[in-house]
């Protein structure tokens, strides 16, 4: 470049200014923004990062680095609508216009689906006549022409009648959490990746939403929900269906230097405990043990902090029912899989509650007394938090709480469940000896680097105020003495069954030893064989071939049939 032997000649603050002030200049040219977005994408990348992985959301290019000298990665991405001709995006920009000054008649405005599809066949009509008006060639044949006026359309839906460029982000399955903080346009977008150990959890990436997009999003959000949003109600809570998203969005005075986003993905498939497994969330001696302490009916409370991965946890708890078990789930949003455990076959009632912000719909607590009602169930509780803590610990210890208790709480540690649950929700210590078994998730950050691990640290049991470890995380999740020889759960449940402790060890072991081959038999074949209708399937094969043994407790024959079972199962995959 030119200008850089002429900075050779400059000496002083004077050529430090002049040097400062042209890098600002190439740096500005480096963001890009076609004429019908007001959102801005950096081209740049930093000299010191380094591509780990690249791959395609749609039609756009995403690229992972790794950033050395940083605290946090890149998460790099080019939309082709940032990348074509000028002309293009003048055609774009004027019938985006155009779409903006029609008042569809007898179409309802509430209905996302139903604008998407007037935008995308209206906009195709209005591309075609302003291409031919502006004798504009839209490609070479016929074919070309449809291909192009088909990306088009999609282009004009995303930045009309969708969510502009927060829809790359929300098509990636990949991405957990999308932070959009105030003010908007002076703060990169921020995203959290899950299910990937290659690149930090937390990364920066090169997209700025102006706030003018920023309005625009919001006014679909509005209009959707029907909810107010404004100085007097500066929080607005949204859940985008189409992409299993909850949003927050917060603003003045509650926020004030302007709106912020907060949108959190739940899970497009449910995570399964062999899916853990190769996340290397957990062993596969503690999901063994986890499957074999709900098949035993225990009252179990998932805890953690906030992104732990509690609800994940719990959802990949439930699918270790049998489908004969009936299960209620009570939650306020809606982050269990009942739906698709359902789809499975699988007995699941779901009942959602009223959120903290909302009024006139019934509590956790007036849900969870209708359930003890609706019969013999399992009961699973999304958050254990309020006064339906009281109804739970009571329905718990008079034994109508149904066949099994589960539910996330807040907590570090078992100690620290046990002084939320007793000090905080005024739980007698007496009632809280209903608790049969805890699991902390925990975020683990080996050598205090900055990349955060989700791990299981804790499966420990509660009896007569004692908290035992039967899984305690130090260097990995290991079992203790107290799960060979000990516990008091495993051998309440090993009498019911009709079992000696050693027998009901080897129980586990056998559940241990299935999950374990599944996730071997995944890395070569693939990891639709973790999903959940894998789960499910291995799972009643393996009380089948209980039964079929007549529950003698000889697991070691119950394993080798299920072994050959499986081998011919997955042999054509």
């Amino acid at each position: 470049m030119e200008y850089v032997h002429l900075l050779k000649e400059l000496k002083g603050v004077k050529g430090e200014r002049v040097h400062h002030g042209i890098n600002r200049i190439f740096q500005r040219e480096r963001n890009l923004r076609p004429g019908f977005s007001y959102t801005w994408v950096n081209t740049s990348v930093p000299r010191d990062a380094v591509k780990v992985i690249e791959y395609h959301v749609g039609g756009t290019k995403v690229s992972l680095y790794r950033q050395p000298n940083a605290t946090e990665d890149l998460y790099h991405i080019l939309p082709p609508e940032y990348g074509m001709d000028n002309n293009m995006a003048k055609l774009v920009y004027l019938v985006k216009g155009a779409l903006s000054d029609e008042s569809p008649r007898g179409m309802d405005l509430t209905r996302p689906e139903q604008v998407s599809d007037y935008v995308t066949s209206r906009g195709k009509d209005l591309l075609y006549r302003t291409a031919k008006r502006m004798e504009m060639e839209l490609g070479k044949d016929r074919n070309e022409e449809i291909r192009r006026l088909d990306d088009l359309s999609q282009m004009l839906r995303k930045y009309t009648a969708g969510y502009g460029i927060l829809e790359t982000f929300l098509r990636d399955p990949l991405v957990e959490d999308i932070y959009v903080d105030a003010p908007a346009e002076y703060n990169n977008v921020y995203i959290e990746l899950g299910g990937i150990s290659e690149i930090r959890e937390k990364c920066r990436t090169n997209v700025f939403l102006s706030e003018r997009d920023m309005e625009s999003i919001l006014s679909r959000f509005r209009s959707e929900s029907g909810k107010p949003f404004s100085e007097a109600f500066p929080v607005l809570e949204i859940d985008l269906n189409e992409y299993d998203t909850r949003v927050t969005v917060i603003g003045p005075p509650l926020s004030p230097d302007g709106k912020a986003f907060a949108l959190r993905r739940r899970n497009t498939e449910p995570w399964t405990l062999p899916r853990l497994i190769r996340a290397g969330s957990l062993t596969p001696m503690t999901a063994g043990l986890l499957s074999f302490l709900i098949d035993g009916r225990s009252t179990i409370l998932v805890a953690g902090s906030r992104g732990a991965g509690k609800t994940t946890l719990l959802g990949s708890l439930m699918m270790e029912f049998p489908k004969s078990q009936r299960v209620l789930t009570i939650e306020d949003t809606r982050e269990l899989p009942g739906r698709d455990m359902q789809k499975l076959g699988y007995n699941v009632q779901a009942m959602t509650v009223g959120s903290l912000l909302e009024e006139g719909n019934l509590t956790a607590d007036d849900a969870l007394r209708v359930s003890l009602r609706l019969g013999e169930s399992s009961i699973v509780l999304g958050e254990v938090r309020g006064q339906e803590a009281r109804t739970l610990y009571e329905a718990m210890r008079a034994g109508t709480a149904g066949s099994a208790v589960m539910g996330t709480i807040h907590g570090n540690s078992p100690q620290a469940v046990y002084e939320r649950v007793v000090h905080d929700m005024g739980i007698s210590k007496e009632s809280f000896g209903a608790t049969d078994i805890i699991v902390v998730a925990g975020i683990i950050r080996p050598g205090g680097m900055q990349r955060r691990l989700r791990r299981v640290t804790h499966v420990t049991e509660y009896n007569d105020g004692d908290f035992n470890d039967l899984m305690r995380y130090e260097d990995g999740l290991e079992p203790t003495d107290t799960l060979r020889r000990t516990s008091e759960k495993i051998g309440a449940i090993a009498r019911s069954w009709g079992l000696t402790y050693e027998q009901a060890i080897n129980n586990i072991g056998v559940r241990s030893m299935i999950r374990e081959k599944m996730v071997e038999t995944s890395v070569k074949k693939g990891l639709e064989l973790l999903s959940p209708a894998w789960v499910a399937e291995a799972n009643e094969m393996f009380w089948n071939l209980i039964e079929a043994h007549h529950g003698t407790g000889s697991y070691e024959e119950v394993g080798k049939d299920w072994l050959e079972w499986y081998e011919e199962r997955t042999r054509y995959i």
